[in-house]
């Protein structure tokens, strides 16, 4: 309960204590600002050949990682808590090894709304900018699309198996993806942030199928490091990072709620 709303019963309370109760007990079911009740977006992992560009992007903080890989998503979070905004996101994040342990950092979260950017950047340590994204949600296929100063930076064509058919190599990759943490930089510090639960998110799709779909297809990622560096130079690096085999992509619905939890430091 914010301070408004304290004082605010403090002077009901004088005569009206019924209604002093009615008050506390709304204000005790108030969600959090930014629980994600419905969200939805494509996600690619990829190898890349760019190892230079890779490790210069990836801060001395962190070894290279014994394979580096590249997870490239685009996300919209359409049904929020009542005082969020909603707002889509993309991001562009590299595998990366801190103290023997695994996990992903990003090195770019470009976002819709504001108030998102600066959330994020401030208790989250997430590298978020301004840019327009978009999610087109078609019978057959998915779109989604980052565009930067008007242009088009990247854009993930994504096509579901019939009968959403997973192959084995694709079962393992989910496997080997399950657990992992991000590495963020807050206040100089490694920050490792909590959103949800780290899970083998096709095996939890397969046990709550009403909360969770997974469909696993075949996707196409273009970038264009040009258009990227009419922001930043730093951009147009991180959007030269070249795919030369994609292996594993997939669309994701989610509705379990979700809020971020309490993150931890682990480093300098």
């Amino acid at each position: 309960m914010n301070v408004y709303l304290r004082t605010f019963a403090r002077v009901i309370l004088i005569g009206h204590g019924l209604i002093l109760l009615s008050l506390i007990v709304g204000c005790a079911y108030l969600e959090s600002p930014y629980t994600y009740h419905e969200f939805d977006g494509l996600f690619v992992y990829y190898r890349t050949q760019d190892i230079s560009t890779y490790r210069e992007l990836l801060p001395k903080v962190f070894d290279m990682p014994d394979e580096p890989l590249v997870m490239a998503f685009v996300m919209d979070y359409y049904k929020m808590n009542k005082t969020t905004e909603p707002y889509k996101e993309a991001a562009v994040f590299l595998l990366a090894k801190y103290q023997q342990r695994m996990g992903w950092h990003c090195v770019t979260m470009p976002v819709t709304s504001d108030e998102a950017r600066i959330g994020g950047i401030k208790y989250l340590g997430y590298p978020k900018i301004m840019g327009d994204v978009r999610l087109q949600r078609e019978p057959s296929s998915y779109t989604g699309t980052l565009m930067l100063n008007n242009k088009t930076v990247m854009t993930i064509q994504f096509d579901p198996k019939k009968d959403n058919d997973v192959s084995k190599s694709e079962e393992e990759w989910f496997d080997k993806f399950r657990g992992l943490t991000s590495f963020n930089l807050l206040n100089g510090e490694i920050y490792e942030p909590e959103f949800g639960r780290r899970t083998n998110l096709l095996q939890t799709s397969r046990l709550y199928p009403d909360k969770l779909i997974v469909k696993t297809g075949t996707a196409n990622l273009t970038q264009d490091s040009e258009a990227a560096g009419t922001s930043s130079a730093r951009l147009a690096k991180v959007f030269s990072i070249r795919p030369t085999e994609i292996v594993l992509a997939y669309y994701l619905k989610n509705s379990f709620t979700q809020s971020f939890g309490t993150g931890k430091y682990t480093g300098r």
